[in-house]
């Protein structure tokens, strides 16, 4: 009974064996199920028992004598049984009572063991006792065995109930082998797995792969992000800077025109202390005549009366009003004003710095289109250097090109965002930089506005810089550009140009009616002091 029962060899102990054949119900022949004797001195199963009673005469199964009582628990043979089976499960772990465990397919019930190996070619699942025929008959060794595995019956084949080791290429599945057919391409599903592992494996390289440049992006973007953010300290450190010293300018400035104020303020009180007290010594010696007069005034004597009489006192002069002078304070208000607004102008413009730094990320490489140039401009071969040759070139002309003003366009067009770049001008006595909406008339005589589609700067005459505004405006630059930033920001419409050496600002279109792209405009001038270079994209990279 218990190899029937537990799916294995019953123990090598006699005891063990010699036991269990007393412990099996003789109706149901399994293991006895709340064990109850009759008077004859048989055990059943109560439950088993009950129903025979129920369905035959109320007599013992084996010897059909009558049960004249009603048949007790044997407590002695429950208690031998509970002993049994302790001593028969020493490892309750090797049972299938888990939600997850996947039962042996060959253990009986009502106790059955856990599968360790699944064979897809039996589809079924064996416990390690049962698993021992695959491991040791000859005709089991081509069947695969893999961990324990649910639903075997999905590993067969749906129309003949075979197992599936085949794979058919055509249609990419998996068959049985009644399932082939000429020309299906069938293969083992060995090779078949063969193949896609080492694609698998090509698949997870590529994974891999993608996950390294991926971990490398977040690396750069850590690195972006520690890089920014210095920078973002760094800038946030220069202005606060600039203010601080704004303020004490400022504080200094409030002292300054304050300073007046108080000495103003502590002269009033003082003079307001002397004629007050002035006052009040005059309105004493006016209560004093008053006085007198009084004790005079009943005197029956007329002569004691004139020569006692107290004349009356002379009229103070009146020199009661207060007076403060304010001349210096205007002066002084008028001189300060104008040193304050130069030394903020100053300390302003230390944040150019900052602005040349961001706006250096925006930097484009610029070239010079030679089929916009005037005949009597050289383009470089590179397309970075113009000069005015005064000679005039026999090329052909077009609505393109410009055929009175020494002019030529540079590529890219800009028609969004933001672009910079730089232009190296030297010691030129003359030249035009900016940039001219596409459209923009380029034939006869042009008109430098930006209501034309023009916004640019020049030098002329060695050291007279303007802006080409309507009217044109002159610029007051402290030192002489020899390298010069141009920015445009499409979006915000507008266009700043700065010295690059000086890191000043120099002017600033804004407003601007784009309407259409834009693009860079050079004017090299008619004159032989050498050409006008666009400094390569290099050389304007923003360093931290």
């Amino acid at each position: 009974m218990g190899a029937a029962l537990f799916g294995r060899p019953p123990s090598t102990m006699a005891t063990a064996v010699d036991v269990s054949r007393h412990l099996q119900c003789p109706i149901c022949k399994n293991l006895l199920t709340d064990p109850v004797s009759t008077t004859c001195g048989h055990t059943f199963c109560q439950g088993c028992l009950d129903k025979h009673i129920i369905m035959s005469e109320p007599q013992c199964p084996l010897c059909q004598e009558p049960l004249s009582t009603k048949p007790s628990v044997n407590k002695a043979i429950e208690a031998l049984l509970q002993e049994f089976l302790q001593s028969q499960l020493p490892n309750m772990e090797l049972f299938c009572g888990e939600l997850d465990a996947v039962p042996c397919d060959v253990c009986s019930e009502p106790l059955t063991y856990k599968a360790v190996k699944s064979c897809l070619i039996c589809l079924l699942s064996f416990c390690d006792e049962h698993l021992k025929p695959h491991r040791s008959m000859a005709r089991f060794k081509g069947h695969k065995l893999v961990s324990p595995m649910e639903k075997l019956e999905q590993r067969a084949c749906s129309e003949h109930g075979r197992p599936l080791e085949l794979f058919c290429r055509r249609d990419e599945r998996c068959i049985c082998a009644l399932c082939v057919e000429t020309g299906g391409e069938v293969i083992p599903l060995e090779t078949e797995r063969e193949r896609r592992e080492i694609m698998q494996q090509n698949t997870i390289e590529v994974i891999e792969r993608m996950i390294k440049q991926k971990e490398d992006k977040l690396q750069e973007l850590k690195e972006s992000d520690a890089q920014y953010q210095a920078l973002l300290e760094k800038e946030q450190q220069e202005i606060q800077e600039v203010f601080a010293e704004l303020k004490e300018v400022l504080r200094r400035t409030e002292e300054a025109l304050l300073a007046p104020l108080e000495d103003g303020r502590r002269c009033l009180e003082k003079e307001t202390d002397e004629k007050t007290q002035q006052i009040q010594k005059d309105i004493l010696k006016f209560k004093e005549a008053i006085e007198s007069l009084k004790r005079t005034k009943d005197e029956e004597d007329d002569i004691i009366f004139i020569q006692s009489y107290v004349a009356t006192p002379a009229e103070l002069p009146d020199d009661w009003t207060l007076s403060i002078d304010t001349e210096l304070h205007f002066g002084t208000l008028r001189n300060t004003k104008a040193e304050l607004i130069s030394e903020i102008e100053t300390h302003l413009e230390k944040l150019c710095t900052i602005e040349i730094n961001r706006i250096r990320n925006f930097s484009v490489n610029v070239t010079l289109d030679a089929e916009t140039a005037h005949p009597h401009l050289e383009v470089s071969e590179d397309g970075k250097e113009v000069r005015d040759t005064g000679t005039r070139h026999d090329i052909p002309g077009g609505p393109q090109r410009f055929d009175l003003v020494g002019g030529v366009l540079g590529k890219p067009r800009i028609t969004s965002g933001r672009a910079f770049w730089m232009v190296e001008v030297g010691n030129k006595v003359g030249w035009e930089l900016g940039v001219m909406r596409e459209g923009a008339n380029r034939n006869g005589r042009v008109s430098y506005k930006p209501d034309e589609g023009y916004w640019a700067i020049l030098l002329c005459g060695q050291s007279k810089y303007g802006a080409f505004t309507d009217p044109p405006v002159q610029l007051q630059l402290a030192t002489k550009p020899q390298k010069l930033g141009v920015f445009v920001d499409f979006e915000e419409a507008l266009v700043s140009f700065y010295d690059m050496e000086a890191l000043s600002h120099i002017y600033t279109f804004t407003r601007c009616s784009f309407n259409e792209a834009v693009r860079p405009y050079f004017n090299p001038h008619p004159n032989r002091d050498g050409p006008l270079v666009i400094c390569p994209v290099n050389q304007t990279d923003r360093s931290v």
